[in-house]
């Protein structure tokens, strides 16, 4: 089992899903909950065998208070923009950090790390000078540190610049990597950059030839590339805005509202609205993955049953649930990508101008980019 659960708002209940044993382990979200919920939860887990329990602080945008940050101790009170990146500055962050984690004993932390204006050198140089420092603080204790990594993918989209970037990457003193990638692509839909996506592969291919496992941080059904280049575990939540790093994550509503209920299917790579659904099934395409996945039987029967009947909290777990499962499949050699993406677009062809998605976007023209990615995509390179 390779797969985390990137906590967000109201995510406790998803911990202890007994459908949901796959996962590996959580990403604790501080944004969301404050110290004692991650006490509490931390707790509720315990008796897991073998189940982590990850803090990431979550620093990337240090300037703003988000969410509920700003009561935990480590959150800096006063910030100045001409010290935020020294030295001095990032210590007293990282040992309070320490001491937070001294509190809420997790599995493994990782080390803080912002988002720049601009992914130059000298910025990755800092990230892991900080991550350095950060590893040093947790010598002698039973929390495992990792080196936190945030790129922006425009920045991927040469070898010559991914080759520098994992050079500097792998001097980090951690054993393992937590790596975010950062981009303006709208969660709900897919990345589809060949160039950034390639470059995503071969950098996470880098750092894990060097030796250094790569945790890749708010994926989405992108996940299956980041396992073909070689990505030692993925992470994804409930909300489209944990499966995807932006800006809005940490612009979250309190409630989570305006939440949609959607469906993943594997036979399509994508997010089916009902309607979808309900085409999709008339024409055969449904996954058999899909259709033996428990919360996704609720769903179907649900339609069948009530139609227009909401399903928006079985349609998170019908997503974990086939992340997870797809996830272990590929890592168990059960799956293999180029296949299953040949077959993805098989079936977007079959549905031809037959079916015709809710949302216009929705078209599959990202499985083409995915398949051109796996061909051209060099390992290493």
């Amino acid at each position: 089992m390779s797969v985390y659960h990137q906590m967000g708002h109201d995510s406790k209940n998803l911990l202890c899903v007994p459908e949901l044993n796959q996962f590996k382990g959580a990403i604790i979200s501080p944004v969301n909950y404050c110290e004692s919920d991650v006490v509490s939860q931390i707790s509720l887990v315990r008796e897991k065998p073998n189940f982590e329990m990850i803090f990431d602080p979550q620093l990337y945008y240090p300037k703003s208070k988000s969410g509920k940050l700003r009561f935990w101790d480590y959150f800096p009170n006063c910030i100045d923009a001409n010290d935020i990146q020294s030295d001095q500055w990032w210590r007293r962050v990282v040992d309070k950090i320490a001491l937070t984690c001294s509190r809420i004993n997790p599995t493994a932390a990782c080390s803080p790390a912002f988002t720049p204006k601009t992914y130059t050198n000298e910025y990755f140089k800092a990230v892991i000078h900080v991550g350095n420092y950060f590893v040093n603080m947790f010598s002698g204790t039973k929390i495992k540190p990792i080196q936190t990594v945030v790129c922006g993918l425009g920045d991927l989209s040469t070898s010559k610049r991914v080759l520098e970037i994992a050079s500097i990457i792998s001097q980090t003193k951690a054993m393992s990597i937590y790596l975010v990638i950062v981009n303006n692509v709208v969660p709900r839909r897919e990345l589809n950059e060949v160039e950034e996506l390639e470059g995503v592969m071969r950098l996470i291919s880098l750092l894990e030839r060097a030796g250094l496992p790569v945790i890749v941080g708010f994926a989405s059904s992108d996940m299956v590339l980041w396992k073909a280049a070689g990505a030692s575990a993925c992470a994804t939540g409930k909300f489209f805005n944990l499966r995807r790093f932006t800006s809005s994550r940490f612009e979250e509503p309190s409630g989570g509202g305006g939440q949609i209920p959607y469906w993943f299917e594997e036979s399509l790579m994508a997010y089916l609205r009902e309607s979808d659904v309900i085409r999709v099934r008339k024409a055969g395409i449904l996954s058999e993955a899909s259709q033996i996945n428990p919360f996704g039987r609720n769903i179907l029967e649900l339609m069948d049953k009530k139609p227009g009947k909401a399903w928006l909290a079985t349609s998170w777990r019908q997503y974990l649930y086939a992340f997870a499962d797809l996830e272990n499949r590929i890592d168990s050699k059960l799956v293999d990508v180029g296949k299953l993406l040949e077959d993805a677009e098989s079936n977007w062809m079959i549905l031809g101008d037959k079916v015709f998605m809710e949302e216009i976007k929705n078209n599959g023209d990202w499985v083409k980019s995915w398949r051109r990615c796996l061909v051209e995509y060099q390992p290493g390179y």
